[in-house]
């Protein structure tokens, strides 16, 4: 059972940085999920099973169900802005498939088309404008911050947690996740670790796995 005092989901359409911050709750120990494949829109009793089983949460369908936590006060939210047009090229270009076939569309519901640029840019003014509105009704409970300025100071200030040191007591660096590149850069090193976690999580579990990354990324032996 974990010992953390909060709870905390991010707030951030995909592509906004959620990848960065899930890297960096780890390495703080929480327990992060995300994205969550087997869940269908509408599965409450699925959500909230998978709510009580873990501390922090990202992307699908997190990213769209937190409202549905507002009632629990140890829920902190952290939201990820991103500019709009940078977010679209993004998410376009290497977020799920075309059409209807990318996972979060049964969320935003709209066909994944470049003719469709401006519903997309609508519907991403509307999902933060709805939730700088909660921001703003409880100032306490969310942080809101692009991940280009996001620092330790910030995510750690808002979560009462120390800044994480290295096994050496230096300051551990913020991660740069970039899955674009790890794609299209497949080096012998990315191969291997990813055969590595294919053998191994079943062996150890995903939450091991998750804690001994955090690990090797906190001391700079994994990227």
């Amino acid at each position: 059972m974990s010992k953390k005092k909060h709870k905390v989901i991010i707030v951030g359409l995909p592509k906004t940085g959620t990848s960065t911050v899930t890297i960096m709750l780890r390495i703080l120990g929480y327990d992060v999920i995300g994205p969550d494949g087997d869940y269908n829109k509408g599965d409450i009793a699925l959500l909230n099973q998978k709510f009580e089983a873990h501390d922090a949460f990202q992307d699908y369908p997190w990213c769209f169900e937190w409202e549905r936590f507002l009632d629990k006060p140890e829920v902190k939210y952290i939201i990820l802005k991103r500019n709009e047009a940078s977010w679209f090229k993004s998410f376009y270009e290497s977020y799920g498939r075309t059409g209807a076939r990318y996972m979060s569309y049964p969320f935003i519901n709209i066909r994944k088309d470049i003719k469709n640029k401006n519903q997309f840019l609508e519907y991403f003014k509307r999902y933060y404008n709805k939730a700088n509105q909660y921001a703003e009704n409880y100032p306490k409970r969310f942080l809101t911050i692009s991940i280009d300025t996001f620092l330790w100071e910030d995510l750690c200030l808002f979560l009462n947690e120390p800044i994480p040191k290295t096994m050496f007591g230096k300051p551990v660096k913020k991660p740069h996740i970039n899955k674009k590149y790890h794609i299209s850069k497949p080096t012998s090193i990315n191969k291997f670790r990813s055969k590595l976690r294919v053998y191994i999580v079943p062996i150890i579990g995903r939450k091991n796995w998750n804690t001994i990354v955090a690990f090797l990324r906190k001391n700079k032996i994994y990227n």
